[in-house]
């Protein structure tokens, strides 16, 4: 069985793609701390510090066949810059020296749709200036690499167990609560939201694709279509025949509001992955694993 090292293997996606690929590889783990491991247990993978010595006891210990770099800081609670870039732009090239040195077939870097010249989130300045050196140091490494190199720019994923203070588990919290009301923009922005299956599920697509894939390549992680915030947040009302107020246009729009977000994601679908989920049969899917989750 191939071995796969997943660093921010606790993180929302990296438990995620841990869980559903432990069905075909041995996982193992990176985290920066294992004091608190709430979305995977060290009973069940391997899980080392991604501290220097740490990185080397799991290259030493472990053949990997794949890298997936899933770790990330967003600044959102404005942590020191230095933890920033250990985490979004150190770690990553550690990561790409050390699969150069053991052999290691392919690394997935996992990117955001943010780090794009396009878009200008005023709270997301430092998150998304990381995101594009980094990219920019796996792209210039990537070409004297021993290995393929594959960048994964995901697109607004939500599912369970994602962090609370996110805007989607954020109001969908307060909407199965039945909260009286809650103030929203008009909601005019569309979104290509993608369910963190569908995101799996092209992970591990690509990993098993290996022999289609060039030295380097990119591809967007989305449905390919897009909905309105407002429609979306309706349809999570729907589903969860909540009694909740939304007033939509009571709060303006952030500075450098992204109005329109989409992707026609034609590489991967050349390539044969389709979505699972479309946003409304996503919606429904996350509803039910919170309610099962929760009774």
């Amino acid at each position: 069985m191939k071995t796969v090292l997943i660093s921010g293997i606790n993180g929302f996606l990296g438990s995620h793609l841990a869980k559903q690929l432990n069905s075909f590889y041995k996982i193992v783990g990176l985290e920066y701390s294992l004091d608190n491991l709430s979305r995977v247990s060290a009973k069940d993978f391997d899980i080392y510090l991604s501290t220097e010595r740490g990185l080397l006891d799991a290259f030493k210990s472990n053949k990997f066949y794949a890298i997936i770099h899933a770790a990330t800081m967003y600044n959102r609670k404005s942590e020191q810059i230095s933890k920033l870039l250990k985490t979004n732009i150190n770690l990553p090239v550690r990561l790409l020296e050390l699969a150069n040195n053991y052999k290691v077939s392919i690394f997935l870097n996992t990117d955001s749709f943010f780090n794009n010249s396009n878009f200008s989130y005023s709270f997301l300045t430092q998150y998304t200036l990381s995101k594009k050196h980094s990219l920019e140091w796996i792209k210039l490494y990537s070409e004297d690499a021993r290995f393929k190199v594959v960048n994964m720019k995901i697109y607004h994923m939500y599912g369970e167990k994602d962090n609370q203070d996110k805007f989607i588990p954020s109001i969908t919290n307060k909407i199965i609560s039945n909260e009286k009301s809650i103030d929203l923009t008009a909601g005019d922005q569309t979104r290509d939201f993608i369910y963190i299956k569908d995101v799996v599920n092209a992970f591990e697509y690509v990993l098993k694709s290996y022999s289609k894939l060039k030295k380097f390549q990119e591809f967007d992680i989305a449905t390919g279509s897009s909905i309105s915030l407002k429609e979306f947040v309706l349809y999570i009302k729907k589903v969860t025949q909540s009694n909740t107020k939304l007033n939509f246009g009571k709060l303006p729009y952030r500075k450098g509001e992204i109005m329109v977000s989409k992707t026609y994601n034609l590489s991967l679908f050349k390539m044969g992955w389709k979505p699972l989920y479309n946003q409304k049969k996503g919606v429904q899917k996350y509803i039910s694993e919170i309610i099962k989750r929760n009774s």
